[in-house]
């Protein structure tokens, strides 16, 4: 556990930003489902491994055994151990840590194959509660990097803040036949202000610069039923039928988010 400790201060070290974000809301037949922003960090656990600073030893020595983790945390059993804790806080503290019950954090990582990846997410019973989601998610990222500063430093990075703030100005619909994504009004491009952070962190990292210039973002979305169409040219649909996926450069997005607009038509 201490060498994941170590690795992740070592992300950590790197802004915990180069990394590829994805967007993945999966939808149960009557309408309910689960979103989650995930965070693929691979393309760093194999910088790090190439630097030297991903824990392994040198050639010729013996080699450990690489760690192998794929977890799903409930924030609802978080708060049952530390109920006692909780009970402490005032009533109303106490009512905003339990509206978290529904958020989930996922964790796979494969030193062998240098996957790195995790996610927050939580559930709801219609897409009218996504807004509560996304501050939901948000509570939980701060509630999680109490005991957790590397993990604080990834919605300190410039690119975690544009990801967020590009899903306030993204709007969804979805009746069971037709699912929308679009912006809630006239796309604007990103303020100089933003943008200026953005670079100001590639700069940061020197030689790491390609990978930050190669981020994407990606949207997933898992239906009950098979996809009829989709209207964004550059979408794909699964050979299942019932996944739609659509991936973009990442800065490129954040000056054109109207790109990752779609619309979706079920069968019947």
């Amino acid at each position: 556990m201490k060498k994941i400790t170590l690795l992740f201060a070592c992300i950590a070290t790197l802004f915990l930003t180069s990394c590829n974000f994805t967007e993945e809301i999966t939808f149960n037949e009557d309408g309910s489902g689960e979103f989650i922003m995930n965070y693929d960090m691979g393309q760093v656990m194999s910088a790090l491994k190439e630097m030297g600073m991903d824990g392994s030893k040198a050639d010729g020595e013996k080699k450990k055994k690489k760690e192998v983790i794929d977890s799903v945390i409930y924030f609802k059993d978080m708060l049952t151990e530390g109920k006692d804790s909780i009970a402490q806080l005032s009533e109303e503290e106490q009512k905003q840590i339990k509206a978290l019950e529904t958020v989930v954090m996922k964790m796979k990582m494969n030193e062998e194959t240098g996957d790195f990846n995790f996610g927050f997410g939580s559930t709801f019973k219609s897409l009218e509660e996504l807004p509560q989601v996304f501050e939901k998610i948000e509570q939980a990222k701060k509630y999680n990097s109490k005991d957790n500063p590397q993990a604080d430093k990834i919605s300190e990075s410039a690119f975690a803040k544009s990801s967020e703030n590009m899903l306030e100005k993204v709007d969804y619909k979805y009746d069971g036949k037709r699912f929308s994504r679009f912006l809630k009004e006239e796309p604007e491009a990103a303020s100089k202000e933003e943008m200026e952070s953005l670079k100001s962190e590639m700069e940061e990292m020197g030689e790491m610069k390609g990978m930050f210039e190669e981020m994407s973002y990606s949207l997933v979305y898992n239906f009950p039923k098979k996809i009829k169409s989709v209207s964004n040219k550059n979408a794909k649909i699964s050979n299942d039928g019932k996944t739609v996926t659509l991936k973009m450069n990442f800065m490129e997005m954040i000056g054109s988010p109207k790109d990752m607009n779609l619309d979706v038509v079920l069968e019947d």
